[in-house]
Order: C-alpha cells, then sequence, then structure tokens
C-alpha cells in the first residue's frame, strides 16, 4: 500500500517534468529505527521492498531480502542492480546501532545482488555488441537477492548485531531502500527480562485497535473501557490477557493531587469499573504521570493504584538501560514505580512494519539492550501509537518472542522489586489546571450527582455528564492552555445545560380567594429519562400555608402542572417560592418565586351573600307559592256558582 502511494506520487512528478523532484524524494532514516516507506528513487526508477532480510540469522542460514523496481519513463534503463550490504564489524551497543540507523553507516561490505530486468545485447561505447540486464521502459520487475555464505562478515562461536542495508543503483547512482539490522547467533545470548504495557485511551478505534494489536505475550494491556461505549460496542474478550485499568478519561492525576480534591479521580475510577468487560473488576489500576512527586504518590496510594506509570523521558534515547520498577513508599503505603526504557521502547513502536526493516532493528536492540544489563526492563507503547493492525505491532511481537526474552508481565514485575527508591522530584505545578477551574469541574460534579437520583438508573445522567466533565482533565491535553481552556468551557456549558434541564416554569402572580385549595406548579424536564421530583413549595407568610409537597414523576422531555395544596389564613399579598427535590431532600433545580393574593375573607362574604341570596329565593318561592294556592281557591268557588241552574218563577 505504501509502495503504491509512492509510486504514484513520482508519477505526478514525472508528468509534471520534475524528475529531479523525484529522485530527491527519499526520506531520511529516523533516528531511533528505519524509515517508515521502504522506497526509495533513482532517477526514473523507484524500488520497494517486498520483503526484508530474515531478523536473527543462524549458522547455515543466508539473508534474503526481494525487491521491486519499476521503470517509470518511457525509455529503458540499462544495468540497474539490487545490493545487499552488511557492516564489516558488530555493533557494540545501543548507541552504535542508533548512530547506523541515522546514516553514521561506517565500512559496509555487499555481501549479495542481483541484476534488475532481462538480458539483452546492447552496443557499446566502442561500438561492439555487450551483453547488459535491460529494465524496459514503463515496465517493472522483482528480483530476491541473497546473501553469499563466503562474504557474510559473521565470526564462530560468536552472537553479535550488524547493520543491513537494501540498495538499488542505476547510473544515476545508488538509493537506500532499507536501512536495518540483523542479529548473528551462534553461541549463547544473554538474556533479558522484558515485560511491555500499552495504554489504551482516548478515541474508541484507537482503543480497540491497540487492544486488538497487543494481544501478546508479555504485553499488560492499561484500557479506559469508557471509551469503547462510543462505538456501542463496550466489551472485549479480556479473560485470557493480563489487563489493568485506566480511569476514565485518563485524568491529569498530577493536577487532582496537586489540588487536593479527589473526586474526579473517583468518579473516574468507579466509571472504570462500572463499564465494559467482567473481568475488569477484579483488576488493579494504573496511575499514568510524567513526573511523580510526594503528593501524586500519596494520591496513588490512598487509591489503592496497582501501579504508577512514570512517563517523563521515555522518549529520550539513550545508551544507558532504565530499571523497569522500583518501590517508594507514600502515606505508610508502598507504590511500585514504573519506568519504561525510552529506546527501546521507540524501536518496537516505529512505523513501517517488517518490509522496513522494524523487526530486525527492534530484536537488534533488544539483544544489545540484554549485553548491557541483568535487570528487567519496561517498555511502554506511547500515548501517540495507533496501529492499523497486526503489521504495526509486528516488531513488538517479534521482540517479545525473541528466544533471549523472558517476557513477564506488568504484575509480574511489581510482585516483588528488589529496588527502593525516593521522590526527589520537585514538585511542578507549572502545568496544573488552575485551581479555581477544576473547583467548578467538581462542583458541577456533585450537581450532577444530585441530580441523578430523580431517575430510575442515576447512571444515565451522571455517567455522560461526568466523562464530560473528565474531558478537560484528559492527560494528552496537560500543559495546552488553548486545548484546556476550550474543553472546559464546553463540558461547562454542556453540563449546565443539563443540570438546568429539570425546572419548575416562571412563576405568575396568582388569585387565591379560598381558605382551602390548589395552587398549580409547571415542571419542566427536558432530560431524556423520566424524572422522578418533590415540589417543595415554601411561603413566606403566616397567612398562607403549605399543606402538602407532592411527589410526582414528570415523562421525558415532557412537562406537567402539578397542584400543590394550600390553605389561607387572612387576606394578603403573600410571597412564595418552588423548588425540586430528590427523594432525598437535596434541591436539584433553581428555586422560583411567585406572588400569591390571598383572599380569604372575600372567600367567607361570597359564601354569606351566596348563601343570603338563597334563603332570599327560598322566602320568595314560598309567599308566591302561597299566594297562588289562595288565587285558584277563589276562582273555584266563582266557577261554582256560575254553572248553578237557575230556579223557576
Amino acid at each position: 500500500m505504501r509502495g503504491s502511494r509512492t509510486r504514484a506520487a513520482v508519477r505526478r512528478a514525472l508528468a509534471a517534468g520534475a524528475v529531479a523532484a523525484a529522485a530527491t524524494a527519499v526520506a531520511p532514516a529516523a533516528h531511533a529505527a528505519p524509515d517508515e516507506a521502504a522506497t526509495a528513487t533513482s532517477g526514473t526508477v523507484i524500488g520497494t521492498v517486498e520483503s526484508a532480510p530474515i531478523p536473527m540469522v543462524r549458522p547455515q542460514q543466508s539473508l534474503t531480502a526481494v525487491v521491486s523496481v519499476e521503470n517509470l519513463a518511457a525509455t529503458p534503463v540499462d544495468g540497474a542492480r539490487v545490493l545487499l550490504r552488511l557492516t564489516r564489524e558488530p555493533l557494540e551497543d545501543r548507541a552504535a546501532l542508533a548512530d547506523y540507523l541515522a546514516g553514521d553507516q561506517g565500512s559496509m561490505i555487499t555481501v549479495g545482488s542481483s541484476d534488475v530486468g532481462t538480458s539483452t545485447v546492447a552496443s557499446g561505447d566502442n561500438g561492439r555488441p555487450t551483453a547488459v540486464t535491460r529494465l524496459d521502459g514503463t515496465s517493472s520487475s522483482t528480483v530476491s537477492v541473497t546473501s553469499q555464505a563466503k562474504r557474510l562478515p559473521f565470526a564462530e562461536d560468536t552472537w553479535g548485531v550488524h547493520g543491513v542495508e537494501v540498495l538499488l543503483r542505476t547510473e544515476d547512482g545508488d538509493s537506500t531502500l532499507m536501512t536495518g539490522a540483523v542479529t548473528w547467533v551462534d553461541a549463547a545470548m544473554p538474556q533479558l527480562t522484558l515485560a511491555t504495557v500499552a495504554t489504551a485511551s482516548g478515541q474508541s478505534a484507537q482503543v480497540r485497535s491497540i487492544a486488538a494489536a497487543t494481544d501478546i505475550d508479555g504485553v499488560t494491556l492499561a484500557i479506559d473501557q469508557t471509551a469503547l461505549s462510543d462505538l456501542g460496542t463496550d466489551t472485549l474478550d479480556l479473560s485470557d490477557r493480563a489487563v489493568m485499568r485506566l480511569p476514565a478519561q485518563d485524568p491529569d492525576i498530577v493536577s487532582l493531587a496537586h489540588a487536593e480534591d479527589a473526586s474526579l479521580l473517583d468518579f473516574a475510577l468507579d466509571s472504570s469499573l462500572g463499564t465494559g468487560a467482567s473481568s475488569l473488576q477484579d483488576t488493579s489500576w494504573l496511575a499514568v504521570v510524567e513526573k511523580a512527586d510526594r503528593s501524586t504518590v500519596r494520591l496513588a496510594a490512598e487509591k489503592d493504584a496497582g501501579a504508577m506509570l512514570v512517563t517523563g523521558r521515555a522518549d529520550v534515547m539513550s545508551n544507558r538501560v532504565k530499571g523497569a520498577v522500583a518501590t517508594t513508599r507514600a502515606g505508610g503505603e508502598e507504590v511500585a514505580l514504573l519506568t519504561p526504557d525510552g529506546t527501546l521502547s521507540s524501536y518496537v513502536t516505529a512505523p513501517g512494519g517488517a518490509s522496513a526493516g522494524t523487526v530486525g532493528a527492534a530484536i537488534a536492540a533488544g539483544a544489545l539492550t540484554a549485553s548491557q544489563t541483568v535487570s528487567p526492563v519496561l517498555l511502554w507503547t506511547g500515548d501517540a501509537w495507533a496501529p492499523s493492525g497486526s503489521e504495526d505491532a509486528s516488531a513488538l511481537a517479534a521482540l517479545m518472542n525473541a528466544p533471549f526474552v523472558d517476557a513477564v508481565s506488568v504484575e509480574d514485575l511489581t510482585r516483588d522489586p528488589a529496588t527502593q527508591t525516593s521522590i526527589r522530584w520537585k514538585r511542578d505545578t507549572a502545568d496544573d489546571m488552575d485551581a479555581s477551574t477544576l473547583a467548578g469541574l467538581t462542583s458541577r460534579l456533585a450537581d450532577l450527582s444530585e441530580l441523578s437520583t430523580v431517575a430510575e438508573d442515576p447512571a444515565s445522567i451522571l455517567d455522560p455528564g461526568g466523562r464530560t466533565l473528565l474531558s478537560p482533565l484528559d492527560r494528552a491535553v496537560r500543559g495546552d492552555a488553548v486545548q484546556v481552556e476550550l474543553r472546559v468551557a464546553t463540558s461547562a456549558a454542556s453540563v449546565d445545560e443539563t443540570l438546568g434541564a429539570l425546572h419548575v416554569a416562571a412563576g405568575s402572580d396568582v388569585n387565591f380567594i379560598a381558605d382551602q385549595g390548589n395552587l398549580p406548579v409547571t415542571v419542566v424536564n427536558n432530560l431524556d429519562v423520566d424524572a422522578t421530583v418533590v415540589v417543595d413549595m415554601t411561603s413566606f407568610s403566616p397567612n398562607l400555608q403549605i399543606r402538602q409537597s407532592p411527589t410526582v414523576t414528570i415523562p421525558a422531555r415532557s412537562s406537567k402542572t402539578v397542584p400543590v395544596e394550600v390553605s389561607a389564613v387572612s387576606s394578603a399579598n403573600v410571597r412564595a417560592i418552588t423548588v425540586l427535590r430528590n427523594a432525598e431532600g437535596i434541591a436539584i433545580a433553581e428555586p422560583v418565586s411567585m406572588s400569591v393574593r390571598v383572599r380569604a375573607d372575600w372567600g367567607t362574604a361570597v359564601t354569606a351573600v351566596f348563601t343570603a341570596g338563597l334563603v332570599v329565593l327560598l322566602v320568595m318561592g314560598v309567599i308566591r307559592t302561597i299566594r297562588r294556592g289562595r288565587k285558584e281557591t277563589r276562582t273555584t268557588r266563582v266557577t261554582e256558582d256560575s254553572d248553578a241552574p237557575a230556579e223557576k218563577e
């Protein structure tokens, strides 16, 4: 894939008439390890190493490299060759290896060569036919170059590390395709006790890729499993692996220790236990800091950290081998301090894969490390390492499985460390988060915790909000003032929106003209979950008494009018406030004030008037009935008299 991208780039350069620019496109070898792309150009010819020589060679074995060569021009190229070269003398130590890879190659010997193209006959300078090897225009060829046994500079009954180089030679000059190392083995090698810790935090895809690439014996995976929830798959099968927990979001423990406030760390640790694989429930956690001081170690001890990884200067090349582990005491407890060897670590995380010679360089660096120490050594894959597959971890896997390596876990290292040390680093607060800013984040976390109890599942509110608050404390942005400020503003705004999502609607003036009744309160729930709250109203006058504080459940993303039972003592204008509380009685929303015009005597007067009116109507009805009865009686008598027959005379 890398070779195809490089070839495409060179074609574009040639099409633009930039052959000279393409010829200078070879990147220099990395200081710590071979360059990423085992590809180079020489004039119009581009070469790519498809297979590097074996990293460890024994008697009767040979070294072989497979190289693809392509002529990008239309004209043929004659006499191109691929050379395989070794240093005449073995490299003495890690410093010599680093110098060689950086370009100080010293005396080299060609141990094998191969012509590129097909044999043909061409006219020589004198006009006579001459046999040549030709690579036709716009064509390619794959060649294999193998060492000749009699040319190998290896000494019997010894072991040693030699620099190796694959070279493309044309009439335009030499181009180095690959620079690496091979380890010659014809004697017993010193053993190296080696452990690796791979820290996996940050983006979900990166966490999963690191976990997949480091499934290697002797590699301890320190993982923040809360990050995997972003992918919707927050579990991994870690049952057969050496695993440690990272607190959620891998927070800046140094700032928290200096501020003497562990609330956010407690939340991060609790979150790492409550998410992901059940196999992590019984594992210890790993504290990761750049520098350790007494406050930081004390905090780690108080929170029962399994170990503290001190990464300061882990990326600095050094010929001196760093011991893997030492213990120190803080607060009466012992804490294991892990110190990675930056030099060896850089080899196993170098980009490029096996074809770029990284495997050979890593094994060579491991062999030279073994010759320089008898103490255990720790590798750390670093924060920036993002393997896209097993190829990117091939150097690490090869070294951990090398025959001279005794691969152990971090737990094995910390079980019985032989070295005791004391903390001598001065307390450095230059990159700490501002104390007031940290206090604001802590306060919001406490508010979130109280709010979360209104939900049936408190984690549905607390977990996403709490992790948002941890974002500014991400260890990866420690000391980056711009990033920290941006994250603080973003997380504060997000959490404040959540804290204000459950509230009482703004109150208005209310008329209450009865001795007893209900005052309406509208509760708004903009949370994504149902919320059960206590509607607590307080009157600031004895003229209005609150009889009940109802408990109600407000559906998610809705509002509800809640009646609060009250009674009036006498007429007055009363101010009242309403507060939403959780089941523990803690206020979880801002109080809302309302004005109540209580007219208790109005209710009595209206009742009296109404009663009097009813009595009057009743009396009038009775009188009317009586009068109607009398009229009907008189009318009946007249009628009876008029109907009687007249008497005869």
